[in-house]
């Protein structure tokens, strides 16, 4: 198959991705397959007719990842049965919103053979993009994700840049840690709070003595 062979349709929703360089693409038929090159997470982006049919596709879909069903006509955008059916022109910057809620949550350091291989953890903040989405809230502007850790020893939420010191209260020392595992909350700027990636809030109580002091200059640095 050549690139002349593919649908018009085809053609202009691949010209709506392919400047998006996070992603690794692959077009098979009448599919655009992409994997987010730092997660390994998948999408599937494919065209319908109308708004109509893609409700119907996006019922009989059973894919693992992200679906995309783009439409020719104007002004398209939902969610239906976890897929997005949408306007040919938003899958770029819907694209743009998914890489930003792919979010580095940890490593664990691995035996390869000779070599001692870094294993990256990301996760998929699906829920918190489609409210962010309806709420029209811009990332660095609204909200941000951070990387808070549960120390093992009080039990409260420690901010990735404060851990070692945390820690080190602990008589713990970050360094011999071969593995780290973070949740990702939402510090948001427009309310004053802070969201689990469920969107339930999370009260300051839950956060050691460092957070709530960076949690405060972040709010307040807004």
């Amino acid at each position: 198959m050549d690139y002349g062979s593919l649908s018009p349709r085809m053609k202009r929703v691949y010209t709506q991705v392919r400047y998006l360089d996070d992603y690794h693409w692959n077009i098979s038929g009448e599919a655009i397959e992409g994997i987010h090159k730092k997660s390994g997470i998948r999408v599937l982006i494919l065209a319908a007719d109308n708004r109509e049919h893609a409700l119907k596709m996006a019922d009989e879909i059973n894919e693992k990842g992200i679906v995309i069903i783009a439409v020719p006509e104007k002004g398209v955008f939902t969610v239906h049965n976890g897929a997005f059916i949408m306007t040919y022109k938003y899958a770029r910057a819907t694209l743009s919103d998914i890489h930003d809620h792919i979010v580095w949550s940890g490593f664990k350091v691995v035996e390869n053979g000779n070599l001692l291989e870094q294993e990256d953890i990301y996760e998929y903040l699906g829920g918190r993009l489609i409210d962010h989405i309806k709420e029209n809230a811009v990332i660095g502007q609204d909200y941000v994700f951070w990387q808070f850790y549960l120390c093992e020893e009080c039990g409260k939420y420690v901010d990735i840049d404060s851990l070692e010191a945390h820690l080190k209260g602990h008589g713990i020392k970050l360094h011999e840690k071969s593995e780290e595992r973070y949740e990702i909350f939402e510090i948001n700027f427009r309310d004053g709070k802070v969201y689990d990636k469920f969107g339930e809030e999370v009260p300051l109580s839950k956060f050691s003595d460092e957070a709530r002091d960076f949690l405060r200059e972040s709010m307040e640095g807004k």
